[in-house]
């Protein structure tokens, strides 16, 4: 019975007051700490990086942050990664150096008055470079070879160049640009094609390219040589019915010709027949008559040398 006297009078006193606020604060933090300790943590938050003007991140150690977040429910409910923004403010580095920046609250814009718990991760390195333009050649890129006999004659793109845009330091080594492969394989006929795509290049990530596409004639060409065969007997093709005597002058010619190499290289005199037409032919003088020749296929005549012979027809 004492003691709680002496206890109700304790804590009538003014030391007791204090103890009863010490009791009764630390119980209220432990509440409000225990209202507001939940915890969220939102992941693969998009980081930005903001460069001064004519100037762009080239290296970078993160692309995303992970931000844990303490508050009530409430303050959590609503929390996700479309409504949260992640930068870092680089507008005042115009130097090709590397920087390392350390994350923080500052950097984290939350609807809400969560707390941020812990960024991971905790900072992020990166580079800047300058931004600039170049004008280089498009290179058309074939694959697999024409068929024997064909060739390609001439090459045209348009545009023949395209403008790059992108970090200095790129583009710097950057020379031409290719187009998508053009199949080659069984092709006999020219090809025009619009819209080709250009290929980036392994070392053009981040380099902007106008136009990204082009159009290309390419003009393929039948392959041909020549050669000639001299003194090759010209004969004349004469009335039927008729008995007649054919003088000609003179009674050889040289033939030039040409064709695919490989009908040219097999090609013999004996494959080949001259000859004059005198089946309209009166024999009331000399007449003088183109040569005409008689080839197989895929051969033609270039010239023939002389064009034309002198025909004299006797009984």
């Amino acid at each position: 019975m004492k003691n709680l006297q002496k206890t109700t009078e304790f804590l009538g006193s003014r030391n007791g007051i204090r103890v009863i606020s010490l009791v009764t604060a630390i119980a209220v933090w432990y509440a409000i700490r225990a209202a507001t300790s939940n915890s969220t943590l939102v992941t693969g938050i998009p980081l930005a990086i903001q460069p001064p003007p004519d100037w762009t991140v080239v290296d970078r150690s993160a692309r995303t942050v992970d931000v844990a977040f303490l508050g009530t429910r409430d303050d959590l409910r609503y929390l996700n990664r479309e409504l949260i923004k992640a930068t870092v403010d680089a507008r005042d580095r115009t130097d090709g150096q590397t920087f390392t920046v350390t994350l923080g609250p500052a950097n984290i814009n939350a609807p809400g008055s969560a707390r941020i718990e812990f960024i991971r991760p905790a900072s992020v390195t990166f580079r800047l470079d300058r931004e600039i333009s170049k004008q280089v050649p498009v290179k058309v890129e074939t694959q697999n070879l024409l068929p024997d006999g064909y060739e390609i004659e001439q090459i045209t793109v348009t545009p023949a160049t395209v403008q790059l845009s992108g970090p200095a330091r790129l583009l710097e080594d950057i020379e031409a640009v290719s187009t998508m492969p053009i199949d080659l394989d069984g092709r006999i006929r020219s090809i025009n094609k619009r819209r080709i795509p250009l290929v980036p290049g392994d070392r053009m990530a981040g380099v902007e390219m106008d136009p990204a596409a082009v159009t290309l004639d390419l003009a393929i060409l039948e392959r041909s040589v020549s050669t000639r065969f001299p003194d090759l007997p010209v004969l004349p093709l004469l009335p039927a019915g008729r008995k007649l005597r054919a003088d000609l002058d003179p009674d050889t010619a040289h033939l030039t010709v040409k064709g695919r190499p490989e009908l040219v290289k097999a090609l013999a005199a004996e494959d080949i027949r001259l000859f004059v037409d005198a089946v309209d032919t009166e024999d009331s003088g000399p007449v003088r008559l183109p040569i005409r020749a008689v080839l197989p296929g895929g051969i033609s005549v270039v010239r023939t040398e002389p064009a034309t012979v002198t025909l004299e027809l006797k009984d």
